[in-house]
């Protein structure tokens, strides 16, 4: 599959290698920055901020769960805390034998 990405007139050629392969098409991989590989040679600085470019764009316009899901403030799924004992005396240590 072809891709491009176009900046300031300039179109660059790159495609992504997920591990597996059909990683591409599920909504739950996070995509990195190592899966955008550039078909076309740049130098080692323009390739970094060429990869950096694409990898901002397709993430602004496809879901990524980059982080997690924050969980909700609902009570019930949060561990429930036992209650403090009212009516029980403190154990207190026995007494040696003399």
């Amino acid at each position: 599959m072809q891709m491009f990405y176009t900046s300031a007139g300039n179109a660059v050629e790159y495609k992504l290698v997920t591990d597996p392969p059909e990683a591409i098409y599920w909504t739950t991989h996070r995509l990195k920055k190592s899966d955008v590989q550039l078909v076309s040679k740049f130098n080692r600085s323009e390739t970094a901020e060429i990869k950096q470019d694409v990898f901002d764009d397709i993430i602004s316009r496809e879901p990524n769960p980059s982080k997690k899901s924050t969980p909700t403030n609902d009570e019930i799924p949060q561990g429930r805390k036992a209650r403090e004992p009212e009516h029980v005396k403190t154990r207190q240590t026995k007494q040696k034998a003399r």
